[in-house]
């Protein structure tokens, strides 16, 4: 995949002959963010107030992806293309300055997709592409892009639009996703605001945690889709894997690691399912939970410990806003998971994104 280190400088206060990225070498460092869970990112504040953003590639470590030379001023008006940005605004109360949010059709939040209704928000894809020539009418003097795209953000930094590749869905750590909320505060001016923010989360996030340590379930927990005519699992050395672990269970497939999902043939998926005592899945779907969106239909699966005993828990990413505001809320996440593998029935549990699958079939369950 092309990579592009990208600097940029916002100047307010470069002048007479000097280069910015010169002048701000020279300033020596006063103080270092950095983060106690996120990888992709550490922030140094200059003598002259300036911050040094640099932000890592999570996919390659120890490469650096991209550093921002950023001296913190107003801004009026800013683009964001991933729906996993937003919820970083909402929180901050930034959403006055979104202007352009790519796949805005896939917008959760009713705040949001009423501005983009009507018009104060433009919608920067067209299919899964972003559209240039609506980036440049919105002009939006940060643009919040993915971390990949490389040459092709060029274009947009030549027309003065400052690019910033986020990359917290890289991150391994559930609060590792939300710490990003530290960059986003450094470049819209509200640091204190994010990190008390982000210090609500963790705090609520370790409590949960932490009432259930030391009480281990000895219960197994997964995670698996159908991916074309295979079953893909999350690896062990990803966010859901530790939301389970903290949960107080034991991730199934703990001895893959992998930089993306492990892809299993129909035979080895059902032969080390069926040793789990929990299967979750992300589903999509408007029509209420079935053993058929479990099993695509396959009635191998219905022979699955899991299914047997409906121990079947899910998210409806249709519904619940799994892709969006459950980044800023891992601790809801992982509450979740707890009342899952403590098998807490829904009639007194207040599930928020994970469901035990069922509470939607109550008749089916016994």
């Amino acid at each position: 995949m092309n990579r592009l280190i990208l600097v940029f400088f916002v100047a307010l206060c470069a002048c007479g002959g000097s280069k910015p990225n010169e002048r701000l070498a020279d300033q020596p460092v006063i103080r270092t963010v950095k983060p106690d869970y996120a990888k992709g990112f550490s922030i140094d504040v200059l003598a002259d107030s300036t911050r040094r953003i640099v932000l890592m590639n999570l996919e390659a470590p120890g490469e650096t992806l991209q550093v921002i030379h950023w001296k913190p001023r107003p801004l009026t008006t800013i683009g964001c293309l991933s729906t996993t940005h937003i919820p970083f605004l909402l929180a901050l109360e930034k959403l006055d300055l979104l202007k352009g949010a790519g796949f805005a059709d896939r917008l959760r939040d009713s705040v949001v997709t009423a501005k983009v209704n009507s018009g104060e928000i433009q919608n920067l894809t067209a299919g899964n592409e972003l559209d240039p020539e609506v980036v440049f009418a919105v002009n939006p003097e940060i643009l919040f892009v993915y971390p990949f795209g490389g040459a092709g953000y060029e274009k947009f930094l030549q027309r003065g639009i400052g690019c910033v590749q986020v990359s917290e869905y890289l991150e391994r750590h559930p609060l590792g996703r939300a710490e990003w909320i530290k960059v986003f505060g450094a470049l819209l001016q509200c640091e204190q605001k994010a990190d008390s923010i982000f210090h609500s989360i963790e705090t609520e996030y370790m409590r949960i945690r932490d009432n259930n340590k030391g009480l281990s379930t000895g219960k197994t927990m997964f995670l698996a889709s159908m991916d074309g005519d295979r079953w893909a699992v999350s690896p062990a050395n990803s966010f859901i894997a530790q939301l389970i672990e903290d949960a107080g269970a034991t991730y199934h497939f703990r001895d893959s690691t992998s930089t993306g999902n492990v892809v299993l043939s129909f035979e080895s998926f059902f032969m080390d399912a069926g040793k789990a005592d929990f299967w979750g899945k992300i589903i999509y779907t408007e029509a209420e939970p079935s053993l058929e969106v479990f099993t695509e239909s396959d009635s191998r699966l219905l022979s699955l410990a899991p299914v047997l005993n409906r121990h079947l828990f899910y998210c409806n990413a249709l519904r619940d806003d799994y892709h969006g505001q459950a980044l800023l809320e891992p601790h809801v996440l992982l509450n979740d998971l707890v009342g899952i593998v403590s098998e807490q029935p829904d009639s007194t549990f207040n599930y928020r994104y994970f469901r035990p699958w069922k509470s939607y079939n109550p008749n089916l369950a016994e």
